[in-house]
């Protein structure tokens, strides 16, 4: 089995968002979080390993409740027999392509909430937004439920763009960002 790589990054050598040089600011210990304030100051989503426990976090200070994530090694039917019910969602990983028009839903059914992912890195929590925003009854929390609310008659891209710019879920989101030492 493979290992898996760890990607909870803030920044790479190239790109300091922060505007501080790395060298001189990185804490001794590697995995240290990075500060509030510095998660306060990236305008963008951080790059986190596609890890169950990560999501559950999330999960967790979005204020959703009654939900889990487990990891689904295979799709035969004995494998998904062993899940908690209900299923409301699987989650496929796929590398992220920069916006292209010609493979963006412009529409969506009235009764399903969807959000095309139009930021980079911020796929575990838009995977995360259509799958709970489509359950019904559930508890999503103050926060996630006005901004379902206030997104219902956006177009997917739109909600997409949404996601990218509300503060609440890029917090969340950006919590388990570590600094990356310049390679």
């Amino acid at each position: 089995m493979a290992t898996r790589s760890k990607r909870r990054r803030l920044a790479n050598s190239q790109d300091n968002p922060l505007g501080t040089p790395f060298p001189n600011t990185l804490p001794s210990d590697p995995s240290a979080s990075v500060t509030v304030e510095d998660r306060q100051r990236w305008k963008g989503f951080c790059e986190i390993e596609s890890e169950p426990a990560f999501f559950n976090v999330m999960l967790r200070d979005f204020g959703v409740k009654g939900v889990r994530v487990h990891e689904v090694i295979s799709l035969d039917h004995e494998m998904l027999a062993f899940l908690p019910q209900p299923v409301y969602g699987l989650i496929f990983l796929f590398k992220w392509r920069a916006e292209d028009p010609d493979h963006q839903e412009s529409t969506c059914p009235d009764n399903i909430w969807f959000a095309n992912q139009t930021v980079k890195d911020a796929c575990a929590s838009v995977a995360l937004l259509n799958i709970v925003n489509n359950v019904p009854n559930l508890q999503l929390g103050e926060h996630l439920e006005r901004f379902k609310s206030f997104t219902a008659d956006f177009t997917p891209h739109l909600r997409g763009d949404a996601v990218g710019n509300f503060d609440f879920i890029k917090n969340v989101h950006n919590s388990f960002a570590r600094y990356v030492r310049p390679e």
